[in-house]
């Protein structure tokens, strides 16, 4: 609770709906339809609480003198000419506004995947600079799309809510209607979760190919970069900034659709418990269907056994004969008994074979000496870069097989300085597309150098 503020003011900003909320949306809805002016008078106010409080049938309501001190706190305010009169300030309008949208949203009957399309389309040829990318996905400019989408899959939420509502609804009302009219008050219902399971795997569709669209423009980006750093020196630095700035925006916007993607979720699985309620209902009336054969197939047992006399209805051949199924109880049980106490544990020692020992420290140890053995050329390496600018990889191997007699340990360290420029932004590595040998091994590899 650290703004104090907001506790200590809550019920100025939010008043209760018999002490003033109820109030501002008869108002609200009254100048929207022309009842009552913009500017409004205390009479007026007046018989809205009158009305307010036959709607509810209350006792009694709360005066105008006695509410009006917390309402000109923000939502009321007085006419600077006409004191008597009265107007909503843009607050009020902007708190009834949300509680309408979030009953009336507009994203109900408009396709998800309009809205991903419409504001998340990549066309051939449209970003060719930076700043055409940050104008159009930009974290500032982008804002009111990602609000879009978001208020949308509330929409849908909502939506789907108040389906699954009716379709508890309709299963409670299992014993009182007819299996026709279940499955078709359930089948109209049912119709809109399939509606909306399409359309979000339409939008997840349409998502994915604009997050295709939008790494390749960053990788189009990253290829500038790469050419700057082989033919144009001068204008690397700002190629690397356009396309740190291009990898920004693409991390921002997907994780904007990751979260996108666990409230489809979420609402992919209310879709499918949906269909399970569907499955539970076939079996409900699967089980009620053949229970209703059984009892037709009893009673025309009945009519078969049956004749009719002078002493009332009689049944032949013993009908209704009962016998109870029987069977009887086996009992298992071993034959034979262990008698005798179980055997102790016995621990063995097993001697220390001093050779296997000796081998595999002289292993151990030697290992240990050939990681130290490449990790002090993989430092000398790093000098060799800083010093220079520039580092030949079938220089650094010859000298290391040359000092070493171990093509091995000069494998290594070409491995671990090909990663080090995977990992630093600062140095990049440029392969040629030609052989080159190196002295006295059997090993050939394109030219490459690491430059920073």
């Amino acid at each position: 609770m650290k703004n104090k503020e907001l506790y200590t003011k809550y019920d100025l900003l939010l008043p209760s709906k018999f002490d003033g909320g109820y109030l501002i949306i008869a108002l609200y809805e009254k100048i929207k339809n022309r009842e009552i002016e913009e500017y409004f008078t205390q009479n007026e106010i007046n018989e809205i609480l009158v009305d307010i409080k036959v709607e509810f049938n209350l006792d009694s309501i709360r005066p105008w003198t006695n509410i009006k001190d917390n309402l000109f706190h923000y939502f009321l305010r007085s006419h600077p000419d006409e004191p008597w009169k009265y107007y909503l300030t843009d607050y009020a309008k902007n708190v009834v506004d949300l509680m309408v949208s979030k009953l009336e949203n507009p994203y109900k009957n408009h396709p998800l995947k309009k809205s991903v399309q419409a504001s998340f389309t990549i066309l051939h040829g449209e970003i060719n600079t930076i700043e055409e990318l940050e104008r159009k996905f930009g974290r500032i400019f982008i804002q009111g799309s990602k609000k879009i989408i978001t208020d949308h899959l509330e929409a849908l939420e909502d939506e789907l809510r108040e389906a699954y509502q009716k379709l508890n609804d309709i299963l409670r009302k299992e014993d009182q209607q007819s299996a026709t009219i279940l499955v078709r008050e359930f089948t109209v219902i049912f119709r809109k979760f399939g509606e909306r399971a399409e359309d979000i795997t339409e939008a997840i569709i349409s998502k994915d190919k604009f997050l295709d669209d939008l790494l390749n423009v960053v990788d189009e980006f990253y290829r500038r970069m790469e050419d700057d750093g082989k033919f144009d020196i001068n204008n690397l630095q700002k190629s690397k900034n356009d396309w740190v700035k291009a990898q920004e925006i693409y991390m921002d916007i997907r994780d904007f659709f990751n979260s996108v993607d666990q409230k489809v979720h979420i609402i992919r699985r209310q879709i499918n418990h949906a269909s399970e309620k569907l499955t539970e209902l076939q079996e409900q009336f699967s089980a009620r269907a053949f229970f209703r054969l059984q009892i037709k197939k009893l009673h025309r047992i009945v009519l078969e056994s049956s004749q009719y006399t002078s002493e009332g209805v009689k049944f032949s051949n013993n009908f209704p004969l009962k016998q109870l199924v029987h069977e009887p109880v086996r009992m298992l049980y071993p034959r034979y008994y262990e008698s005798e106490p179980p055997k102790p544990n016995i621990i063995v020692n097993v001697e220390v074979d001093e050779t296997y020992e000796r081998s595999e420290k002289q292993k151990i140890a030697k290992e240990i000496n050939r990681q130290q053995i490449i990790n002090q050329w993989v430092d000398k390496a790093k000098d060799i870069l800083e010093n220079n600018g520039q580092l030949s990889i079938a220089e650094l191997m010859n000298s290391i097989v040359d000092e070493e007699k171990d093509l091995s340990i000069a494998y290594q360290v070409a491995s671990l300085m090909t990663a080090y420029t995977s990992e630093s932004n600062e140095v990049f590595i440029d392969v040629e597309q030609k052989i080159i040998s190196l002295s006295q091994q059997n090993l050939s590899l394109w030219k490459t150098k690491i430059m920073k």
